[in-house]
């Protein structure tokens, strides 16, 4: 018997597996036959998110300013004294995360999905093929479809979206900015972006579940963009998952990572809520060990700390999206029109990448912009 099974060899996982490796046997089961593939991301995180990994990940290239493409075409760019985000190699990354956590004693096996899973009196047991592995707590780090999620909890995330990118051989001209687009066109209840590196553009979109395919989307915005008759080199496509559940702990199981809906509802970035959620749950199963204590009530602790370190942000994150999905293209520009101000653009600058929605009440403090903004507020709330 394991102490510790994870199923998923994503960072999230891998990250618990490396913690909880120094102290205790843990197994590894990733579906696939390596980390990091196929990539489902756009592999553009924080500094931030880097710390939290700790690896050091192939950067591609680094970014300072953020230019956001109203419907109406306006371009509203905030610029940053600082580096405020890097794209990195992601499948690269997941490697590493995996590497590092078997350099600390975690077993990992690949092709192995978990199939079933279930909960006795003092144990855990994953099923796969016909292997069953028994383990004392489980970590369901399975990703947006987690199987430990749907057999072993009641709440799923509130809502998802659907995306796709691929690396097109393009030449931006601008190296250091990252472009957004904003609007039902490109990509409605979203957004979509193009992130430079080299003589390469990573290029993608999310959208809504009720809307076209995403596809239908990509080769507007590939025309939108003149890259259409560009080659690609890589493309893929995923869903992720926004909202985070009610409760991600019980008898002898955590959820990490997007199977508990960590996922930042503004960008859909889920790394670092992940990668910080991990370090709560390893603290927390370690203690458990400790007290020989896998009750839920003991697990408890694992929410209460990741909810304190992530869990503002990911509320407001999914406030806001709601209220942003409920505005048209006419009102997007309106506020597009109203927020193109240096003295609303300089201090929001200073603004991290994990913790967007602390804009808001920078913006809020500019009374007159603030009034401005109001009816749209109120349009994004009852709509």
């Amino acid at each position: 018997m394991y102490d510790v099974i994870v199923v998923g060899g994503g960072p999230a996982g891998s990250k618990s597996a490396r913690l909880l490796s120094r102290d205790h046997d843990v197994m590894v089961l990733e579906d696939h036959n390596c980390s990091g593939e196929p990539v489902e991301c756009t592999g553009l995180i924080s500094p931030d998110v880097i710390r939290e990994s700790g690896i050091k990940p192939d950067i591609l290239n680094s970014f300072s300013n953020l230019c956001a493409v109203f419907p109406d075409g306006r371009k509203v760019t905030v610029r940053c004294k600082d580096e405020k985000a890097v794209v990195i190699d992601r499948a690269d990354f997941d490697r590493k995360m995996a590497d590092e956590a078997i350099d600390a004693g975690a077993k990992y096996v690949y092709s192995k999905r978990c199939t079933s899973c279930s909960v006795q009196n003092d144990s855990v047991s994953v099923l796969s093929d016909n292997d069953r592995y028994d383990g004392k707590v489980l970590i369901g780090a399975d990703g947006h479809t987690s199987t430990v999620r749907q057999q072993l909890f009641t709440q799923r995330p509130e809502m998802y979206v659907r995306g796709i990118q691929a690396d097109v051989e393009f030449t931006y001209e601008y190296q250091d900015t990252i472009d957004i687009f904003l609007g039902s066109d490109v990509a409605p209840d979203f957004f979509a972006w193009a992130i430079p590196f080299d003589d390469r553009v990573r290029v993608g979109l999310c959208c809504g579940w009720d809307n076209e395919l995403p596809a239908f989307y990509f080769k507007k915005l590939l025309q939108k963009l003149k890259m259409d008759d560009s080659k690609v080199i890589m493309k893929n496509s995923g869903k992720i998952p926004l909202g985070t559940l009610s409760k991600t702990y019980r008898d002898h199981v955590l959820l990490v990572g997007d199977s508990a809906g960590q996922v930042k509802p503004i960008s859909g970035g889920g790394l670092y809520p992940g990668l910080v959620s991990a370090g709560h749950a390893a603290d927390v199963i370690h203690e458990a060990f400790q007290s020989e204590d896998f009750s839920e009530k003991m697990l408890k602790q694992y929410q209460k700390r990741w909810k304190s370190s992530v869990g503002k942000e990911l509320k407001s994150g999914l406030r806001l999206r709601k209220m942003y999905n409920n505005l048209s293209d006419s009102d997007l520009n309106s506020v597009g029109a109203i927020v193109d101000d240096r003295k609303i653009l300089d201090p929001i600058s200073e603004v991290t990448l994990d913790s967007v929605s602390d804009a808001v009440p920078i913006v809020m403090k500019n009374l007159p912009v603030a009034f401005k903004l109001l009816p749209y507020m109120i349009k994004g709330v009852i709509r």
